[in-house]
């Protein structure tokens, strides 16, 4: 493992791990509603504009592809693949790109509900490209964390 490996491996289990640990389903999926209220309140601040438009559709793309990974969970490993296959098209408004992440949160908050329901246990871990293998509660804790962390690039 390169050095840049183990300290990307490290840093996620601090920022994603840890926050995590020893936590209840029920709390977990509890955070992860909240996050979508929070971040549908940052985003009504902002105005369009082409940076906020690339960095929402970053976000919404982010977290689609984090969705197809927790997914596996259920449905069994598929193929690698990089969050930018999931990006919505460049031409959709601001507007469009707000209810699109909404729907995009519900998804991951419906999503977690359901592995949750079909019993997998919160530290079954898939492999994140990378941060390496993280546990489907840290998941949801990235999915959260990320898009508040890319919102506030938003101007």
């Amino acid at each position: 493992m390169s050095i840049s490996s183990f300290l990307l491996h490290n840093i996620a289990g601090l920022m994603f791990e840890r926050p995590t640990r020893g936590l209840t389903a029920a709390v977990v999926l509890q955070r992860l509603e909240q996050s979508q209220v929070d971040f549908d309140q940052h985003l009504q601040q902002y105005a369009e504009t082409p940076k906020n438009r690339a960095l929402l559709g970053h976000i919404i793309g982010v977290e689609r592809w984090a969705q197809a990974r927790l997914r596996q969970c259920i449905s069994g490993p598929t193929a690698p693949d990089e969050s930018d296959a999931y990006v919505p098209a460049p031409d959709v408004s601001f507007a469009d790109l707000v209810a699109d992440a909404h729907r995009t949160r519900s998804d991951s908050v419906a999503l977690l509900g359901e592995l949750i329901d079909a019993g997998v246990p919160l530290t079954r871990t898939i492999v994140h490209n990378q941060f390496g293998a993280l546990t489907v509660a840290a998941w949801s804790h990235y999915i959260a964390k990320h898009s508040m962390l890319e919102a506030k690039k938003m101007r």
